[in-house]
């Protein structure tokens, strides 16, 4: 739950650095771009508090994954598998896996929109300027990497812990 602790810490920056930054905000910021990095719309500074707050619950429902795992397995897709295709008692094992992943999950979408929201900023504070492609390749970089990894591990485990119990055990033919 570490993990948890640094997505929030990331969400308060976020409020920190658009309370600091509002007063000098002119009157329309950019909010969107073209590939050429271009401004092709604008919306009131107002618009880094929605962000703030699609943040602050994104980063809220991530980190629930965890508990609806436990409260409703059926509901948490693994890959090709539901955690409620585990047996009970393989289940406390891959809640570790689902922990970390959706921990790191989290940190990962809150960084993205810590520095989406400062690339918005400085765009408005620095015309000319516009954000990097960096954070959103990263971010799916990151998203990817982490669901990949998790997933593998839990085929892991799946393999190693489950499969063996499910297949029937035949006494050995013995030749005559």
């Amino acid at each position: 739950m570490k993990l948890g602790w640094i997505a929030g810490c990331l969400v308060v920056y976020t409020a920190y650095v658009i309370h600091r930054v509002i007063p000098q905000m002119p009157e329309r910021i950019p909010t969107s771009f073209d590939w050429q990095g271009r401004p092709t719309a604008s919306s009131s500074p107002d618009a880094l508090w929605g962000m703030l707050v699609a943040q602050a619950l994104g980063t809220i429902l991530i980190l629930a994954i965890p508990i609806v795992a436990r409260r409703a397995p059926q509901m948490v897709n693994l890959g090709r598998r539901k955690l409620s295709d585990f047996p009970p008692a393989n289940r406390q094992q891959v809640m570790p896996l689902i922990e970390d992943m959706s921990g790191w999950m989290a940190v990962t979408f809150a960084l993205f929109l810590t520095l989406l929201v400062r690339a918005l900023i400085r765009a408005a504070l620095e015309p000319g300027t516009s954000p990097s492609m960096w954070p959103p390749a990263l971010f799916i970089a990151a998203t990817l990497g982490a669901v990949v990894y998790y997933i593998y591990q839990v085929e892991q485990l799946w393999k190693r812990e489950v499969v063996p119990n499910l297949r029937p055990r035949t006494p050995s033919a013995r030749p005559r």
